[in-house]
């Protein structure tokens, strides 16, 4: 009994011994793996929100720089009557592209009341042509104010708004690639509408490429990409609060501890590198900057204009109490005195220099 009770006890102590031992190392293992979960979830979290943030921006950046969907509706809206301004005539009309494309707008003039102004066949013989590139939301139709505002400046003109692939009621998505294909097919048509070798009073129609903020880069891009020939069958170009280049665009958006410059350097598809195309246009140009722009820093249109001034003939105007879309409403009187002003001058350059 008594050498039965001495095993027993020793087999206790053993068993103690070896299981101790192991219940703590159970322990500290269990207490690792707790500070390890609590670890990735303090930064896997963020860092995987933050990385999905990245991929999203890349993908999508399509749709935040080309939003014709805002505001709703503006995809597909329709012309009614209540959103005709009354002294204009509004024609709706389709422009196909090479890619079978159909891109919707309208061709706007002031209806002259006036028995002893010009009928509406002459006004159209000498009055400018105005193809008018828009921003990067919205349609035509909500530009209807601006262009009344234009033909009150200039008012033997001839509006035309077409919206680009991606906007109004145009087909197709928007890119880099195709606006420049819409440009280019917007401009052979008032090519082939106004430009009639059949008809010699339509060659003497001078023709304008007005663009805004996108539509800027859209004008500079076509202009830039056209022979010098092509060039000079256009009289000149303004461009309204235009940014330097996409990527000049997100580093301004976003501070220079973030990646997203980075990123956007290498993985950008979408460019519009006006500041570099720019020197490249040999027509007169005049800059329009709103010196409260709120989207496009007021630097942008500086340095595209500085890049200009040894090139060809250029004109800036700065619009003090404007913002980005505003400057037609805030300070209209200096807006259509600049536009009638850049465009009587240049409408007296001669055939021949064409």
């Amino acid at each position: 009994m008594f050498i039965t009770g001495v095993t027993k006890s020793l087999h206790n102590n053993i068993r103690q011994k070896i299981i101790k031992p192991k219940y703590t190392c159970m322990n500290k293992r269990r207490s690792l793996s707790s500070w390890a979960t609590t670890f990735l979830i303090v930064t896997g979290v963020p860092a995987g929100l933050y990385l999905y943030k990245c991929v999203m921006l890349v993908l999508f950046q399509n749709k935040l720089i080309y939003m014709g969907y805002l505001p709703p509706g503006s995809r597909h809206e329709q012309l009614t009557t209540d959103k005709i301004v009354s002294n204009l005539n509004i024609t709706e009309q389709t422009v196909q592209t090479p890619d079978r494309k159909q891109l919707k707008g309208f061709v706007v003039e002031r209806k002259h009341t006036d028995e002893k102004t010009l009928n509406k066949d002459q006004q159209q013989q000498k009055g400018p042509i105005i193809i008018y590139f828009q921003g990067n939301a919205g349609n035509m139709i909500h530009r209807f104010d601006l262009f009344n505002t234009m033909l009150k400046a200039v008012p033997d003109a001839t509006i035309v708004g077409i919206c680009l692939r991606g906007f109004g009621s145009s087909s197709g998505r928007a890119s880099e690639r195709g606006l420049e294909k819409d440009a280019q097919s917007i401009l052979n048509h008032v090519y082939s509408t106004y430009d009639n070798n059949n008809n010699k009073l339509k060659r003497k129609r001078p023709i304008y490429i007005y663009g805004h903020s996108l539509g800027g880069a859209v004008a500079i891009g076509l202009l830039a990409k056209s022979k010098e020939q092509y060039q000079k069958r256009i009289h000149g170009l303004i461009i309204e609060n235009t940014y330097t280049s996409i990527l000049d665009m997100v580093k301004t958006l976003y501070p220079r501890y973030t990646p997203y410059p980075l990123i956007a350097k290498y993985f950008l598809w979408n460019h519009w590198p006006s500041l570099t195309l720019i020197n490249k246009i040999k027509i007169p140009i005049l800059f329009l900057s709103s010196e409260k722009d709120e989207i496009v820093p007021v630097e942008h249109m500086q340095e595209l204009y500085d890049a200009a001034t040894n090139i060809t003939q250029c004109t800036m105007v700065k619009f003090p109490r404007s913002t980005h879309m505003d400057i037609y409403q805030v300070e209209s009187g200096l807006f259509k005195s600049t536009l009638s002003s850049f465009i009587d001058k240049n409408n007296k350059r001669s055939e021949d220099d064409e």
